[in-house]
């Protein structure tokens, strides 16, 4: 089966299997970067978001991806679902399989409600999360964050063995800083044959699963 997956910066995701195109993650750095147009998320068929941070949610981006999608439900969080609400933004919480993938604590104390998503039964979102169990063939991971580490996450992925790791949450990293981290990555990776696959801001691969 072919997944196709464009990166639209940070933790935003569009995936496009089997006729479907899921959007997760529709935060603030993405909405605000002047290379965005929502015509590029247009026609979603979900839309899911792992928790309230703002960098995995932004409320206008919903209400923009909601009104242009094929119909799509919004599903999140009991958390998010009644901020969304105080919002105006319908949401459920149950459709898509999730997966137990608790927010990492942050420096400012714990995280809030988190939840792991399984797209399609082909790749796997955890949101803010290096504390899961299980994944599908494809991970979308994330290495650098103010509550994680390259190494943490590298171990996690080793551990849950995917086929392959998409890196996300990458917003606070230079080109550069994204090179050489990866690069350390690929290689950790390399050893449980696990393939890295770095996409870059608003580029689209096609993968076999």
């Amino acid at each position: 089966m072919d997944v196709t997956i464009t990166k639209l910066v940070h933790a935003c995701l569009l995936v496009e299997v089997d006729g479907k195109r899921i959007l997760l993650d529709p935060g603030g750095f993405t909405w605000d970067d002047e290379r965005f147009d929502v015509s590029m998320v247009e026609g979603a068929d979900r839309i899911l978001i792992t928790h309230e941070h703002g960098d995995h949610v932004s409320f206008d981006f919903v209400r923009a991806a909601v009104e242009r999608s094929n119909g799509a439900e919004v599903e999140t969080t009991a958390s998010l679902q009644a901020i969304l609400a105080e919002q105006g933004i319908e949401s459920v919480t149950a459709g898509t399989p999730q997966f137990v993938s608790p927010h990492e604590r942050i420096p400012l104390g714990p995280g809030p409600e988190n939840t792991g998503f399984h797209v399609e039964y082909v790749l796997s979102h955890p949101g803010d999360s290096h504390s899961f169990n299980e994944t599908m063939p494809i991970l979308a991971m994330p290495f650098a964050a103010p509550w994680g580490s390259l190494t943490h996450g590298a171990d996690r992925a080793r551990l849950v063995k995917p086929q392959y790791v998409i890196p996300i949450h990458d917003w606070f990293l230079s080109d550069g800083g994204r090179t050489f981290m990866y690069r350390l990555a690929e290689m950790a990776l390399a050893q449980d044959g696990i393939e890295l696959v770095h996409i870059p801001d608003f580029e689209t691969v096609t993968l076999s699963v």
